[in-house]
């Protein structure tokens, strides 16, 4: 790795807090599997599963020093705060948050993280946020694909786009599960429905207008952007050939594209391939999805070494760029 330090954008952390409001939901189901590992079933199946014991502070840095990784960005996934209400959402919301501003504070440059936000409640969510980034200092936002069954695009979350525009926002779009049928058995929601989502939120933002009415939010997508860079010529294709689809996109998705920021949690060096093909090298940020893989954040390093072809390449792919998105900046 040379010394060029890794930034790890894409990396999870389930407090306590979180993970009692969790066991004690009455919307969703819990079982543990053979390995430990926690496990929620909420609306189409398989929502997240949560290694335990919980690796914390310490176990984290011990393993980030032996990768040569300076900064763990933390953050919380699928189910968010959408599996609660609103009242209740914003309650977990702001202790979860101030909890993991916490690890933040107690280990200067070692950790970062991105503000868990109630969206059931729009309102609710733009005032966790403001106090989120004003007092805690954490330097975005994970959403989910979509919420509680709401696309992105619906207009409701529209004063939300035009809060998060006006801060030029951060916003990393993580995948929750579908809102459809077929997905609870053999955990089909988190193997395959997941990159369905992100790439449904892609093509529903781009074609809504959302991208072009919000100019500067700075997006951020998990896992390669799903299925989109297989699927991006496909979406160009049908916004030349339908009307509807150019009604509030003035540009056909891939322009949309351009402009968008990439994690590459993956350790399928094709799928890799192919997203660099598509987006170019130069849209991809580093993450690992850490802890939810077996394997750890390791073999994610070494999916991507042969793309770091470059100092250049080496240094903004695995740093560069995520500092960038964390002081503020556009990419």
């Amino acid at each position: 790795m040379g010394e060029t330090g890794v930034i790890d954008l894409h990396v999870h952390y389930y407090t306590d807090t979180y993970v009692d409001a969790i066991l004690s939901a009455e919307s969703i189901t819990t079982y543990r599997r053979q390995d430990g590992r926690l496990v929620a079933k909420w609306r189409s199946g398989v929502a997240l599963t949560v290694v335990d014991p919980h690796p914390g502070p310490a176990e984290r840095i011990e393993m980030m020093d032996r990768l040569g990784i300076t900064t763990q960005v933390l953050s919380v996934p699928s189910p968010n705060a959408y599996f609660i209400d609103a009242e209740a959402g914003e309650h977990l919301a702001r202790q979860t948050n101030e909890e993991l501003a916490e690890i933040c504070r107690d280990h200067p440059g070692r950790f970062e993280s991105l503000a868990m936000l109630p969206l059931l409640d729009v309102g609710r969510a733009i005032d966790v946020l403001d106090w989120s980034l004003d007092a805690l200092g954490m330097k975005g936002t994970m959403i989910l694909s979509n919420v509680d069954g709401k696309p992105l695009d619906d207009p409701s979350l529209d004063p939300f786009w035009e809060a998060a525009n006006d801060r030029e926002l951060l916003v990393y779009i993580h995948p929750t599960v579908p809102d459809a049928p077929h997905y609870d058995e053999n955990a089909l929601a988190i193997a395959v429905g997941f990159f369905s989502e992100s790439t449904l939120a892609v093509a529903r933002l781009a074609y809504s207008g959302v991208f072009e009415r919000y100019p500067r939010i700075r997006w951020v997508l998990s896992h390669l952007g799903g299925t989109l860079p297989v699927i991006l010529p496909r979406l160009d294709s049908y916004w030349r050939q339908f009307e509807d689809c150019r009604k509030r996109a003035p540009r056909p998705p891939s322009e949309y594209a351009r402009d968008l920021t990439f994690d590459t949690a993956s350790k399928h060096r094709p799928a890799i391939q192919c997203a660099v093909d598509t987006f170019g090298s130069d849209r991809l940020v580093f993450g690992s999805d850490y802890p939810h893989v077996p394997g750890g954040t390791g073999p994610y390093i070494e999916a991507i070494e042969p793309f770091l072809n470059t100092p250049e390449d080496r240094t903004s792919i695995l740093s560069g760029r995520a500092e960038t998105l964390l002081a503020g900046g556009r990419i």
